[in-house]
């Protein structure tokens, strides 16, 4: 029946496993979760070596880091049964019926969003920019999501049928940080499958700080920008994606050395600003445009 896949980088999985291995013992169906660990510090190993203990728990350490694609595709081979679920590890379960939320979904070929949450009651300054993001621009309802489903699709914590996946890979490709989502929620619009967004979400735990998630931002945008650069999505990111959508408007009247050239300017003020309030998400925004229009 279900197969709870978790890919591990430098997290303690104790209590999520854990939680997960209780609930799924609650269901009268199949149930194994595998967790591979994509070559986490000596430490998180040693503490997750006690969830192989647990019945139906496969635990496996990789030498080598093989990036987020790559290893959610090597997951997904390893898995005995037809529906997937995948999560992140840096996660928590809010809810006593997670699980069952999601075997009541697993009819036909379907693609299954459970949404993401975050603590509302956190309130660290040295988070507040990934802490910002994250209650704005992704913890959104089912209802929401469900207005543009393809262009919603995280990774954080779906369902899919084995069947899709075995068509439709993530893109390994892609060995940097970002966007490895929109790429793969692009692919699942071109083939005609659609996603399906339900309230059933994770709460994010493992958040970066200000500098390391501006400089992941950044990263991303590299992604993003290299996707662009490939006239198979080159039409439907535009469209898709604001940041892409003013960046080629941006283009068009040739204002993008301009803007490339007020990035440079301004980028060190403005990334001191985020990286010591982190509230201000036009200014991150900008900041990331402004560093799409210095890329060649």
């Amino acid at each position: 029946m279900l197969s709870i896949l978790i890919p591990v980088y430098n997290f303690d999985i104790r209590n999520l496993v854990s939680e997960l291995h209780c609930q799924a013992l609650q269901e009268n169906v199949p149930v194994e979760i595998i967790i591979i660990d994509d070559a986490s510090d000596k430490g998180f190993c040693t503490a997750n070596r006690e969830i192989a203990n647990l019945s139906n728990v496969s635990y496996k350490e990789l030498e080598k880091n093989i990036g987020r694609s790559k290893i959610r595709n090597f997951l997904s081979k390893k898995a005995l049964y037809d529906y997937l679920l995948f999560m992140d590890c840096d996660a928590r379960i809010s809810s006593k019926t997670y699980i069952k939320n999601y075997v009541k979904q697993c009819m036909g070929e379907v693609v299954v969003c459970g949404g993401t949450a975050y603590e509302s009651s956190e309130e660290n300054n040295d988070f507040g920019l990934r802490i910002n993001y994250g209650n704005k621009r992704e913890s959104k309802s089912a209802q929401y999501r469900n207005q543009a489903p393809n262009n919603c699709f995280s990774s954080f914590n779906f369902l899919i049928s084995k069947s899709i996946l075995q068509r439709i890979t993530f893109d390994e490709s892609l060995t940097q940080y970002g966007h490895e989502d929109t790429l793969f929620g692009l692919e699942l619009k071109r083939h005609n499958i659609k996603i399906r967004h339900i309230e059933n979400s994770l709460i994010h735990l493992g958040l970066d700080s200000n500098p390391i998630f501006l400089s992941k931002a950044l990263l991303s945008v590299k992604n993003l920008y290299t996707i662009f650069n490939n006239d198979f999505y080159n039409k439907e990111l535009k469209r898709d994606i604001k940041l892409l959508n003013y960046y080629n408007k941006i283009k068009l009247l040739g204002l993008a050395p301009v803007v490339g050239l007020m990035y440079h300017a301004t980028q060190k003020s403005i990334s001191k600003n985020l990286i010591s309030r982190g509230q201000n998400l036009f200014y991150f925004d900008m900041l990331r445009l402004g560093f799409l229009c210095t890329l060649k």
